[in-house]
């Protein structure tokens, strides 16, 4: 089981997705507003994020788990609010995002995480009432991630918000249903280094990730254009 995906981004023209490095873009929004505004006009109320994206929410300063006062079993998963309506899911692999509240701006925040990660960790992500899944032993498995959130949660739709490394982990993995892009009059002109919408981890694959069709098209202001597409599978030869 799973929800239907959508991967929702602001892009400058050759596709990047660090909008500090723009400045002020055309139109009467900043880059972060354009985002939320057209993020919420889909009504979908739980986002997805990697690691990276979602240590932007958590604890201003990182600090070490109290010590755990018995052993956490892996096979259980923590629900803290399973009737929350909105939910904020990032995943950590590591152990290392640290939350002080269950909260973020009003949505629930749900950890996708590992065997790997210590007892103290999920102890406190327990006292946080910070809802965790197991989703792999070492690494997070995205398809085991997304059922698990679909029997939790009830989950029908989802946000995927993410870098673009998660973004291209995702769509490698073929679990983008729908991708909106909203592109901003800009030319970025950054390298490799600069992260894009899709940018899948491991070494370039032979085929393209994925072939799309076209939902619909609006011009917004300044020149802004946001792209719906449907993924329609893989490309074929």
């Amino acid at each position: 089981m799973k929800p239907y995906v959508i991967c929702h981004m602001v892009t400058s023209i050759d596709g990047k997705v660090l909008s500090d490095r723009w400045g002020m873009i055309p139109g009467p929004k900043s880059s972060g507003s354009l985002f939320e505004t057209t993020a919420a006009s889909f009504g979908v109320g739980a986002w997805l994020v990697g690691t990276t994206t979602m240590n932007e929410f958590d604890a201003p300063r990182p600090f070490k788990p109290k010590p755990a006062k018995q052993r956490v079993d892996r096979g259980e998963d923590f629900i803290a609010e399973p009737k929350a309506k909105t939910l904020g899911i990032g995943v950590d692999a590591k152990g290392i995002l640290r939350f002080r509240h269950n909260d973020i701006s009003g949505d629930h925040a749900v950890v996708l995480v590992t065997d790997r990660v210590d007892d103290d960790y999920l102890s406190h992500l327990r006292d946080a009432r910070v809802s965790y899944l197991f989703c792999g032993k070492r690494e997070v498995d995205l398809k085991v991630a997304l059922d698990k959130l679909t029997r939790a949660f009830k989950l029908k739709k989802l946000m995927l918000e993410g870098g673009g490394k998660f973004n291209g982990a995702m769509l490698a993995a073929g679990l983008v249903d729908e991708i909106s892009q909203i592109i901003v009059p800009i030319v970025d002109g950054g390298g490799p280094g600069v992260t894009g919408i899709f940018d899948a981890p491991g070494e370039t694959p032979k085929r393209a990730a994925a072939r799309l069709t076209l939902k619909s098209h609006k011009r917004l202001a300044g020149g802004v254009n946001w792209f719906r597409y449907k993924v329609a599978g893989k490309p074929t030869k």
